[in-house]
């Protein structure tokens, strides 16, 4: 939880997300305050693979980004007929579903963009500082889509 000067806890409003997606389409279909307490939503520069959700101000800076976990699966549980055996999994052509994220929503907090972080190439060997353009072989984040938030504070 962030902290004041003083070093007391300072209350950060959450939202409660959820998104349908069918392929790489995604829809927020419900925007929802809630009141918990978010840990570790301060990795904003998160280089792991995997889908996210960042909290972003007006002029597009993300101000937080939380894990979007099972959200995309492109596979599907398969139930056995007789009771006993084994449940399987499969990949689907053209995957949808839907997956929920509480997110922080630091002030300043304008829209959400759901995003998907690829890894960067093995082979390839990073400069020592940070420059002001992509390097061939980092970590690329590719926005699939985003929304306002609805917010009253």
């Amino acid at each position: 939880m962030p902290m004041n000067e003083m070093g007391e806890a300072i209350s950060t409003l959450a939202m409660r997300l959820i998104f349908e997606y069918e392929g790489d389409q995604v829809r927020l279909i419900s925007q929802q305050p809630v009141d918990v307490a978010i840990t570790g939503f301060d990795i904003s520069r998160a280089d792991r693979p995997g889908y996210y959700v960042d909290t972003r101000d007006s002029n597009g800076r993300t101000l937080a980004r939380v894990p979007a976990r099972d959200a995309f699966s492109r596979s599907t549980e398969v139930f056995p007929e007789q009771p006993g055996e084994p449940i399987t999994r499969l990949e689907v052509e053209g995957a949808r579903g839907a997956f929920t994220v509480v997110v922080p929503v630091p002030a300043g907090s304008d829209r959400v963009a759901v995003v998907q972080v690829t890894p960067a190439k093995a082979d390839i060997s990073l400069p020592g500082s940070r420059g002001t353009s992509p390097v061939a072989g980092s970590s690329e984040v590719k926005e699939l889509a985003n929304f306002p938030l609805q917010i009253s504070r």
